[in-house]
């Protein structure tokens, strides 16, 4: 066997240094790559979240609204209907009073038993 001689070995320890320094800087690319891509994910997270929390606001916003105005509308039926009631009473009072005794008869039959 023949053993290598200086040259030889030199020559391999500086492609060996070649290959490290060339890793070391694809190491250097993928680190500063993936620091990039973590950058880049953690803005599309925040910008998503910020978006989730405006469409949850605006819905909240418009479900008070649709309330307020189911709200508004219930009152304005129940004050109608109010209304009409005591007009009935007042053009027919004696009707109303035995609507009203036959109504309080009927209730304390079902409650008697």
């Amino acid at each position: 066997m023949a053993t290598p001689t200086e040259k030889e070995l030199s020559d391999n320890l500086d492609k060996i240094r070649t290959d490290i320094a060339s890793l070391t800087e694809s190491v250097k690319t993928l680190m500063a790559d993936s620091a990039g891509i973590q950058s880049a994910l953690k803005a599309k997270v925040n910008a998503t979240a910020k978006q989730a929390a405006n469409v949850g606001e605006r819905m909240l916003s418009e479900a008070s609204d649709f309330g307020s105005e189911a709200l508004d509308a219930a009152q304005k039926q129940a004050t109608q209907a109010v209304s009409t009631v005591e007009g009935q009473i007042r053009q027919n009072p004696f009707a109303a009073v035995l609507i009203a005794a036959g109504i309080g008869f009927a209730f304390g039959l079902i409650n008697r038993k």
